[in-house]
């Protein structure tokens, strides 16, 4: 794909500029270029570690990696992080179980099994690193851990709504 590293760095400045706390921001919707499903997809991974390794989000684990016979999570590694309990694995390992639970049958953005993805447990859900306080900004505030990481799909969406009110 040509201007890959431009396309992060353009979602990864609107995701901070404009979306933070929100959702993390696909810049390639401004651009001249169409770009596939697994282009924007890929985009968004890159996007997601950069922001992970610049220390802007963190991620909690799935759900899905949670003993409820034991209350711990015995399926991975969490520590203790910006006064929460977060995926304390490494952003390429994280990123990389991201694309082996993606939904793999998906050609677009607005199918409804991606949608499911969002919100099942196998998918992480983020907490934006809240920069001056140095903690997630999800700490304490249960009803905001609900969100998940829907981010990608919920723009894919405001670009479904923007196409159809045009």
């Amino acid at each position: 794909m040509k201007n890959l590293d431009k396309y992060v760095s353009d979602s990864y400045k609107l995701s901070l500029d404009e979306c933070f706390g929100y959702w993390i921001h696909n810049g390639v919707w401004y651009s001249d270029e169409d770009l596939t499903f697994d282009e924007a997809k890929e985009v968004f991974f890159l996007t997601l570690k950069k922001l992970l390794d610049d220390n802007k989000v963190v991620l909690f684990a799935p759900y899905s990696m949670f003993n409820e016979n034991t209350s711990q999570w015995d399926k991975t590694i969490t520590i203790r992080k910006y006064g929460d309990t977060v995926w304390g694995l490494p952003s390429k390992e994280i990123i990389q179980y991201m694309r082996d639970v993606f939904p793999k049958d998906i050609e677009k953005e607005n199918d409804g099994k991606l949608i499911d993805f969002w919100f099942s447990e196998e998918c992480p859900q983020i907490g934006w690193v809240d920069q001056k306080q140095e903690k997630s900004l999800f700490h304490n505030n249960p009803a905001l851990k609900q969100q998940s990481l829907a981010l990608f799909s919920i723009l894919q969406w405001k670009k479904w709504d923007a196409i159809l009110l045009s």
